[in-house]
């Protein structure tokens, strides 16, 4: 296999040393004839569906592929080539990424579909993609530049989750030039306008994705994030639609769909140490399920994944913060709680998350009495809190209520281990 941590590296370093175009580059809408010598980036593109599917980095949910389907499949434009076909694909990852391929193979990662409101803002995102592959961008800005082939860079070292889960691409479709990724932006208003989709959703949808919530700039490259001017093109975006009709957004139906993402995104940032990210989708995910015990129970877990850290608000983060906020992140979660808690500022942080947490699961628990991951979060919360009567409790009602958990084992153990300091605390 290869070494996933070079190849990373190697594509960081072309997509570093790749110049930004000089002169102004346009998407070519007509027919756009492949050279011999580009032949290579269709093969790879059209390849990457199976390296994907063999590491199990598709999403096989048929209501949200159909979601995705429907929506990219009510956007696109007739084809003017042949080696042009639209598919649409959802990839396991919570990164909010999504990017487009020259044979028009669109891909949408979970953890994008994760931060959208509604069908609109999927519908402009979508929208945005179609432009790179109906304007041959990917073409245009490899023969701009003459960026490395996708071919070489393939694969990119990433997560714990998902495996090594291999987007790092050909740059010229990772990241466009500056010029066509405004193109894509202007080209986007234009098919929301002449549908039936509110064109508003599209700087709705970059003002989410100029949020970085954990000051971390961001944990991977993408499509998105590698443009710095994220913010100002959501402005430019905004006044371009500021005379357009508002209309009512497609929520509902988006809803129902893709709130399981929203659950399994939050746990996947909790799992990566992304505690300020995981906090946000997870109260966001409560303000709109707030009657769920399984959301709601979430949300305690995000906030006890929060350790000793303070909420920080991502507009107010200065470069000074991010760099020192990367720093902290090489080190393990233990090594970053050990040093936060030699802090005033630290512990009292960590007292306060842990009340958060606290409430969360008794809130879900108001809501259901017998919601098992409840239970086995607030014994967490109650045994850092040293109350191990408490947490004896409410480990046995996890027992009780999930008799076949998987972590039933490490469960009675720890409860075991309560019993036992508890008897010698009264002897």
């Amino acid at each position: 296999m290869p070494n996933l941590r070079r190849l990373h590296k190697l594509w960081l370093a072309a997509a570093l040393a790749a110049p930004l175009t000089a002169a102004a580059t346009t998407g070519q809408y007509a027919q756009m004839p492949i050279h011999d010598d580009e032949k290579h980036l269709l093969a790879t593109a059209d390849d990457l569906e199976s390296y994907f599917n063999a590491h199990g980095l598709l999403l096989k949910d048929d209501r949200v592929l159909a979601l995705v389907r429907r929506v990219g499949h009510s956007l696109r434009p007739q084809p003017t080539d042949d080696y042009v076909v639209y598919e649409f694909y959802v990839l396991r990852d919570p990164s909010p990424n999504a990017f487009a391929l020259p044979n028009g193979s669109i891909y949408v990662h979970t953890g994008m579909l994760a931060r959208l409101h509604d069908e609109d803002e999927l519908a402009a995102l979508l929208a945005h993609e179609i432009t790179h592959v109906a304007g041959h961008h990917g073409l245009v800005d490899h023969r701009a530049t003459k960026k490395a082939s996708i071919a070489g860079l393939v694969l990119g070292g990433m997560s714990v989750w998902g495996g090594a889960i291999a987007i790092g691409l050909q740059a010229s479709v990772f990241g466009f030039s500056r010029d066509l990724e405004q193109e894509a932006d202007d080209h986007a208003a234009i098919t929301l306008r002449d549908g039936h989709y509110d064109p508003h959703a599209l700087p709705d949808l970059l003002d989410i994705l100029g949020r970085d919530y954990d000051g971390l700039d961001p944990r991977v490259p993408t499509i998105w994030s590698t443009h710095p001017e994220i913010r100002a093109r959501a402005e430019t975006s905004r006044a371009l639609v500021a005379n357009l009709p508002r209309r009512e957004r497609t929520v509902d139906g988006f809803e129902d769909v893709v709130s399981g993402l929203r659950a399994m995104t939050v746990q996947d940032y909790i799992r990566d140490e992304y505690p300020q990210t995981a906090l946000a989708l997870a109260e966001d995910s409560v303000a709109r399920h707030p009657d769920d015990a399984r959301t709601v129970q979430l949300l305690g877990d995000a906030w006890a994944g929060m350790g000793a850290q303070r909420r920080t608000d991502p507009s107010e983060l200065t470069k000074s913060d991010k760099k020192q906020n990367r720093k902290d992140h090489r080190k393990t979660r233990e090594q970053r709680l050990a040093d936060e808690l030699a802090t005033e500022e630290g512990r009292t942080a960590y007292a306060e998350n842990l009340s958060h947490a606290q409430d969360a699961y008794a809130r879900a628990l108001a809501i259901d009495p017998h919601f098992a991951a409840a239970h086995r979060g607030l014994a967490e919360v109650y045994e850092q809190q040293q109350r191990a009567p408490d947490a004896a409790r409410e480990y046995l009602l996890y027992v009780r209520a999930a008799p076949d958990a998987e972590d039933r084992s490490i469960v009675v153990g720890r409860l075991k281990a309560l019993t036992v300091k508890l008897q010698e605390t009264t002897q």
